[in-house]
């Protein structure tokens, strides 16, 4: 049994442990006694001296970079923390995409909105945004006062503030109460242009007299009486003319009162800290940067500056000026990559084992050793292969081996990683494709996807037949089957693997030069994807004769991304639905993609699945359905357990409210059961005929790739 060789608290410690990596979102960690914030404890910084602690905390505007669990929202989290203590800086942590879905209302609404204000539905959408995101920063502002009231350093804010603290709160309050107040600035304009014609006759009557006179040797004076009297007939139009009120909203007023606000109280500067900026339509992104991100960075006179999480190659900066702010890149390759492969994986490496020993010696009060068979780099070295340094994976990795070793008294070791990586694979990222082929989208967005994972099964087929390989010189050396899991491209190409990067199906490795001299990008497959599809995962030994080993050119996929473009891709014109061939793509980015053929129409790089066409356009209309319905199901197939809102929330990156709506449309559907409890929170079930309509068949998730070796 586990209690035999592990206490009852060692073994909740390490399922806490594994639970507090997986957290996603922001995810407060408290201490259950006196509730205690435990950032600081078990903060982990991926660089030496706390670098990227010290970057966000600089006065600048910051951009966080990188894909999904590097730990944005707790590096948000730990700043926030060490601000508590600095009397001179305010901070608001706002989830940028609930207060867009916020401010998006229901487009009959919208319409119905509109025709009555006449206003044109992009400047009320702006209206609606302002105000939800003074809003969210006014309540997070208050969120901030209230923690740094349960320490002891405020007490030396309260000694400067001129009133009490609810004084000020009643303040932020009245701010906040403002931004629905409705104010409107007098126009006059034309609202009907509708002219009115009128034949009108008149008798116009006219009488005058007139005095003048001369000065001279003989004075005189004359006097004139004159009569006259004129009949017209006139033709008139009027113009109906009316006093336009327009709808203003003053965001420097605002940030002009809040600066005062905050100098009462001591603060001199406002760190604004935007999460999942990434997640929004790239529309959207464009409105909230063009809108608020880049007008209040300028206007605010040093008072804002702006913290931005974000994902690689998903950012619109706008007219923000890059030269005055910092950008920090988190996936492993911007992190460690800047010397050699091996000096990257011993950075990377040590990143993971640290944070491992921090969560185990804080929940457990334990070492790794205690629960791994063997300690050694070997060890250690498989775990970040599994997980490529990414605290999130990291977590799943470890529930994983907690549930098929710890929970039975069992330590783990490079097989129990590798079968937790495989299942981790299987659970929670080969669904992508499964969730895409339901996804209420077109059907040309669906092909886009399911064209990757085309390409996706192309790569793993050919890292199959290259461990059979003895065509080249290193590849003869090997006694048993080489690792064929990595695979280079040419700079240029790499925007063609960005979407499966960005959802874990690859991982950017390194960049060096290959035999031909030219800068090439290698990349990793998925950890547990080789282990699925029996590929041997790694690179060769540390001998002087393999350190190229990934830049041999029977590893050089260029030829097959090339060939999948010319295949699977097109580009179409929105307007006149012409097909251009795909050489002249770097002309028509010259001119902003625009169609050098009917001159009017937008170009697009559109995707096509001919592989999969069938699949996609055989589901029903009617069994789509939305991505956050969709990752909800998913969740609580995958968990095959009843989950409450916020667990399901915290594994989709969503707020719990979101998930609760969405959740009701799910139960009136028959998807979903919501069990009440006397709490009043409700546990979600999924139903079998969920079950039977979305997840019987996982075809969609399985590539078209041999599992057997």
């Amino acid at each position: 049994m586990a209690e035999d060789r592990w206490s009852k608290e060692q073994l909740d410690g390490f399922r806490k442990a594994a639970q507090s990596l997986k957290l996603y979102r922001r995810a407060e960690l408290e201490e259950q006694e006196g509730n205690r914030p435990l950032i600081k404890e078990l903060y982990v910084d991926p660089l030496p001296n706390d670098h990227v602690l010290k970057t966000v905390l600089s006065p600048n505007t910051t951009f966080l970079i990188g894909r999904k669990g590097t730990g944005k929202s707790t590096i948000f989290q730990r700043v926030q923390f060490e601000l508590m203590s600095n009397t001179s800086i305010a901070s608001a942590y706002v989830d940028i995409k609930t207060v867009w879905e916020s401010a998006s209302p229901d487009p009959d609404l919208l319409a119905k909105l509109t025709a009555e204000t006449a206003m044109p539905p992009a400047s009320l959408e702006k209206l609606l945004l302002y105000r939800e995101f003074l809003k969210a920063v006014f309540q997070a502002i208050k969120e901030d006062l209230k923690n740094r009231l349960r320490l002891s350093s405020w007490a030396r804010i309260k000694s400067v503030f001129s009133g009490t603290v609810n004084e000020l709160f009643e303040g932020i309050d009245l701010l906040l109460e403002r931004t629905y107040e409705d104010r409107f600035v007098s126009v006059v304009g034309v609202v009907n242009a509708e002219k009115t014609s009128t034949d009108e006759l008149s008798r116009n009557n006219q009488t005058g007299v007139s005095v003048g006179g001369s000065a001279g040797p003989k004075p005189e004076v004359k006097v004139d009486l004159s009569s006259k009297s004129e009949l017209k007939q006139a033709r008139k139009e009027e113009a109906q003319y009316a006093d336009v009120l327009l709808r203003a909203f003053d965001v420097r007023d605002f940030i002009r009162e809040l600066k005062d606000l905050l100098n009462l109280a001591g603060f001199k500067s406002l760190y604004v800290f935007i999460d999942d900026f990434s997640e929004l339509p790239s529309e959207a992104m464009e409105v909230v940067v063009n809108s608020l991100l880049a007008p209040l960075n300028n206007w605010s006179e040093e008072l804002i500056k702006f913290k931005v999480a974000g994902y690689p190659g998903r950012i619109y900066y706008g007219k923000i000026d890059k030269t005055k702010m910092d950008e920090i890149y988190l996936d492993m390759f911007s992190l460690y990559g800047t010397t050699d492969v091996a000096g990257m994986e011993e950075k990377a490496i040590d990143f993971t084992r640290r944070l491992v020993e921090s969560r185990l010696q804080f929940f457990c009060k334990s070492k790794p050793r205690d629960f791994v068979e063997s300690d050694e780099l070997s060890f250690w070295r498989e775990v970040f292969y599994a997980t490529m340094a990414n605290p999130r994976n990291l977590g799943h990795l470890l529930f994983y081996v907690y549930e098929s070793h710890i929970l039975y008294g069992r330590r783990f070791g490079t097989r129990a990683v590798r079968v937790a990586a495989q299942k981790y694979y299987e659970d929670k990222i080969a669904p992508y494709f499964q969730m895409n082929k339901f996804l209420h989208e077109t059907f040309e967005e669906k092909a886009s996807v399911f064209s990757l994972r085309e390409l996706l099964e192309a790569l793993a087929k050919r890292a199959k037949e290259l461990k059979r390989n003895r065509d080249s010189d290193v590849m003869r050396d090997f006694k048993g089957l080489p690792p064929t899991s990595h695979f280079h491209i040419l700079l240029p190409l790499e925007s063609l693997l960005a979407t499966l990067e960005l959802n874990f199906f690859l991982t950017k490795y390194y960049e060096m030069s290959n035999r031909d001299g030219r800068k090439v990008a290698v990349y990793a497959l998925n950890y547990g994807l080789c282990q699925k599809y029996s590929i041997e995962f790694g690179r060769a030994s540390e001998e002087r004769r393999h350190r190229l080993y990934f830049v041999e050119r029977i590893f050089d996929a260029s030829a097959l991304l090339q060939n999948f473009v010319k295949t699977n891709q097109e580009i179409r014109c929105d307007t006149c639905d012409a097909v251009i061939e795909f050489d002249k793509l770097d002309v028509l980015k010259h001119y902003d993609m625009r169609c050098f053929l009917c001159k009017n129409g937008t170009c697009k790089v559109v995707n096509l699945s001919q592989k999969y066409s069938e699949v996609i356009s055989e589901v029903s209309s009617e069994l789509l359905l939305p991505f956050t319905e969709l990752g909800i199901l998913q969740t609580l197939d995958s968990e095959r357990r009843p989950m409450f809102a916020a667990e399901i929330a915290s594994e989709l990156d969503r707020s719990y409210q979101l998930v609760g709506k969405r959740g009701k449309i799910l139960a009136d559907r028959g998807l979903l059961n919501r069990n009440k409890y006397e709490s009043g929170r409700r546990l979600f079930d999924i139903t079998e005929i969920a079950k039977r309509t979305y997840f019987f068949d996982d075809t969609a998730s399985r590539l078209d790739v041999s599992e057997d070796d």
